[in-house]
């Protein structure tokens, strides 16, 4: 008897799951894998959250989350973003991945077609295909930049959603203010949908963070603290959007989620109030890493595109090597990479990550300049 559902076809975590197995059976690997950031939790949400276990704030909360949260997630995001939303047309969920599946619940019907720009986040088309709809990946330009004569010609009337991701993961890139107006006119012209993921937001180097939803009204805009606030493990991210979404997605927490970590809640809280003590450092600092990495990959004969942004580098696989092949090349010599198939159509790039130590950057791109000489 087969018991599984078919849309779980559509999920493929193969490459993550290799370069996993790596991590677990290489003796002391340089893992240059993981897309988590380096420092832990500041002391002060840790506080926040030890306070709110010993206060015995952990029961249930409003399924949409905390009001408190709610006011601070939405006064950052008119001030910093500048997001027309209110405490109203926020919604906090556990994780932005949990976001982003809400979302496509909330408005893909069976048949929808979701624009997705190559390189992408994996559960980008993953999620979509599981839902019915269907992922529609078009190609990106020089420095994995959107290309909108792309983007246009793959619309059609079951065009639903286009998906943004700026700082994108995996390349790097950050889109220009210019290039996002563009897309939104495109996007309003055709009544589509857009899904903003800007969990990087606060990753940008040499240029500025836009903000697509303070320009378009049909914008759908993810966030989150796991990457900004090194709270990978709390699992807390947020949501706003239209009233009418906001409203129907609220529904599907209530009867899926329930609601999120009150702990974690209370903690990102404290977390937002200190906002500009985490994330200026967190910026400089990454800044310096993202330099550093990029330098040597140029010494070692990489071209290096995008970059502008996350923690990230999409890079060419050496002599158009195939991109499982090189991952476990680099595993041979200790060196954890991602095979870069996991976020793109194309099999021939790698993902590497900085978002480790110095110490491990060091040691990782001495033996990747070691591996790309054999």
């Amino acid at each position: 008897m087969h018991y599984l559902a078919d849309r779980l076809s559509c999920l493929d975590s193969s490459d993550f799951r290799t370069a996993m197995r790596y991590r677990l059976s290489l003796k002391n690997p340089i893992d240059l894998s993981i897309g988590i950031p380096e420092e832990p939790t500041p002391e002060y949400i840790k506080t926040a959250g030890i306070r709110a276990i010993q206060n015995d704030k952990t029961t249930y909360l409003p399924g949409n989350g905390l009001l408190d949260l709610r006011k601070a997630i939405a006064e950052k995001l008119q001030s910093e973003n500048h997001l027309n939303c209110s405490a109203d047309t926020v919604s906090v969920v556990p994780g932005l991945t949990t976001g982003l599946l809400l979302v496509y619940l909330t408005v893909l019907n069976p048949g929808d077609e979701v624009i997705i720009p190559d390189p992408y986040y994996p559960p980008y088309p993953q999620l979509a295909e599981a839902v019915g709809a269907r992922a529609v990946i078009v190609p990106t330009q020089a420095n994995f930049q959107l290309d909108i004569a792309a983007i246009r010609a793959a619309i059609t009337p079951k065009t639903k959603l286009l998906v943004i991701n700026s700082p994108n993961n995996p390349s790097g890139a950050v889109y220009p203010e210019a290039t996002l107006r563009a897309v939104a006119r495109l996007a309003d012209a055709h009544d589509i949908l857009v899904l903003s993921d800007e969990i990087y937001e606060h990753f940008v180097y040499d240029v500025d963070h836009f903000s697509i939803g303070s320009m378009y009204p049909k914008t759908l805009t993810l966030g989150g603290f796991s990457k900004a606030y090194a709270m990978t493990g709390w699992r807390l991210g947020y949501v706003t959007g239209p009233d009418p979404i906001i409203n129907a997605l609220n529904e599907l927490l209530q009867y899926s989620v329930m609601s999120s970590s009150s702990i974690a809640q209370y903690a990102a809280l404290e977390g937002l109030r200190k906002q500009p003590d985490i994330t200026g450092k967190l910026c400089e600092k990454y800044h310096e890493k993202r330099d550093f990495v990029c330098r040597a990959l140029v010494e070692m004969g990489f071209t290096v595109e995008g970059a502008q942004g996350a923690y990230y580098v999409l890079l060419k696989t050496p002599n158009g090597m195939n991109d499982r092949d090189f991952a476990e090349l680099a595993a041979k010599h200790g060196i954890v990479v991602v095979a870069g198939r996991a976020f793109s159509k194309t099999h021939d790039r790698f993902r590497i990550s900085y978002g480790g130590s110095m110490d491990t950057l060091r040691r990782g791109m001495d033996g990747l300049s070691r591996v790309v000489k054999l």
